[in-house]
């Protein structure tokens, strides 16, 4: 018997047979004509005729025409089943049983369709398991985990549980920060100082603007052994070069990663530290491993690639399936020793800079060791700070912030929320100087900043 794990990550669906990697590829296609390619071969084109690049027909899995069909493909399911077939078709023979780990935001009725297209294929399908259980295959003791996956357009943040086995618990999807995203950053760093140094724009052409993206792999790279480098492109029989820098170039995809790094905050836990589980396709990106890492409290740890396609190789006897009757998995068991965790890392890294004040309305309150609680009434010998009632939605006790083992953190008691930099928090987050608070409807917006001279403000 030989087993096929494929791992739906649409920036690079991997099939993995033992610990042998048997192909893996973008999910996207390039259709021109009657003819169509996939992966690598479509990004080379995708630049210089946006109208024929499709990348997101996985995301977006349906029987609903495309909305830009062309005579051999109508819907999403039509390219995707192609190039599911061509996969398939590059695994060779001998392949008796097939699992698929498939992404956390694909409704019921996408995972129908799935089902539908592997047996139009002929795969012999015989389990399925959500991607960051089977990508999960060791724990981490005393840490909350949360997985972190980037696909073509989306980032996942899915949070697992870690009993005895890897259980999914929940997730969310981060739309329009995927590699796609992150990519354009990079290029339209290399096309400012392009810009900047030549007064060449590359961006205002397509031939020009694909040159750019083909050579992105090759000049991060050039960056990162170097620290620095003149950079050259070709347009027209001309040459024309650029200084780069590579802290800059982390500091410019760092500002694209906010999205990612709010949503975080508002999630991490504030009793444990966190494991950020990350793929092997989003460390790749300069500078976004370390910002991960400076979180408060969170320590990041890099998968392999194509992690989720080996961890149903090697865990194929738990997911209990049998070809013509396939069971989704949401849980499965360590098949790898727990992680060496650095839990006085993580701690330590709590220990950021302190606010020390919260400003609204132009009036700096000191923050100290009484709670400081923030709501619609004061009660009686409480540190408080009361909200106009112009804002609705804000309740009698709505948050506080206070102090806790020398971090400031913010808690949520109430029933309409509280956002940090505009993102709901579960139940608490650490607070850093710069952050802003917003409750109620209009916002009340409060924001935290440190003190840096030795006059004391406000009350």
């Amino acid at each position: 018997m030989s087993f096929l794990g494929i791992e739906f990550n649409d920036h690079a669906i991997t099939g993995v047979s033992g610990d042998r990697v048997l192909f893996s590829e973008p999910g996207c296609a390039y259709c021109e004509g009657t003819g169509v390619v996939f992966g690598s071969e479509a990004l080379r084109s995708a630049h210089i005729r946006p109208s024929a690049f499709y990348d997101k027909y996985w995301r977006g899995l349906s029987e609903q025409p495309l909305a830009r069909p062309t005579s051999q493909y109508k819907t999403s399911a039509d390219l995707a089943y192609a190039q599911l077939q061509q996969l398939w078709a590059s695994a060779g023979s001998g392949i008796t049983q097939v699992a698929f780990a498939v992404p956390t935001y694909w409704s019921d009725e996408q995972l129908g369709l799935v089902l539908g297209l592997a047996v139009d294929a002929g795969i012999p399908l015989t389990g399925l398991a959500t991607l960051p259980v089977a990508a999960t295959r060791r724990s981490y003791p005393d840490y909350e985990l949360l997985h972190i996956e980037t696909g073509l357009t989306t980032t996942s943040v899915a949070r697992l549980r870690q009993d005895s086995a890897a259980t999914l618990s929940d997730d969310i999807a981060i739309l329009d920060m995927g590699t796609v995203q992150l990519e354009r950053s990079m290029a339209e760093y290399f096309a400012r100082r392009f810009l900047e140094c030549s007064r060449f724009d590359p961006m205002h052409d397509a031939a020009s603007e694909q040159a750019i993206y083909d050579q992105l792999d090759d000049w991060v790279a050039i960056l990162a052994a170097n620290g620095e480098a003149e950079l050259r492109t070709e347009y027209k029989g001309n040459q024309f070069t650029a200084a780069t820098n590579y802290a800059d170039l982390q500091a410019w995809l760092q500002l694209r990663c906010q999205p990612l790094i709010q949503s975080l905050r508002a999630r991490t836990s504030v009793e444990q530290p966190t494991a950020l589980q990350i793929g092997a396709t989003l460390a790749a990106f300069p500078g976004v491993a370390q910002l991960l890492a400076d979180l408060p409290g969170c320590d990041v740890f890099v998968l392999e690639p194509g992690a989720a396609a080996y961890g149903l190789t090697h865990r194929r006897a738990s997911l209990n399936g049998k070809l013509g009757s396939v069971a989704m998995t949401a849980i499965l068991p360590w098949d790898q020793p727990p992680a060496d965790v650095s839990l006085e890392r993580a701690l330590a890294s709590s220990a950021g800079a302190v606010p020390s004040h919260l400003v609204m309305d132009a009036r700096a309150y000191r923050l100290n060791d009484q709670p400081l609680r923030i709501g619609s009434e004061a009660a009686k010998g409480d540190y408080s700070l009361i909200v106009d009632a112009r804002h609705k939605g804000v309740s009698r006790h709505h948050c506080s912030i206070e102090f806790n083992a020398g971090r400031v953190v913010l808690n949520d008691y109430s029933r309409f929320g509280t956002r940090l930099n505009g993102y709901r928090i579960e139940s608490s987050a650490v607070l850093q100087p710069g952050d802003v608070i917003s409750l109620g409807d209009p916002a009340c917006t409060l924001k935290l900043v440190a003190e840096t001279g030795s006059a004391e403000q406000g009350d």
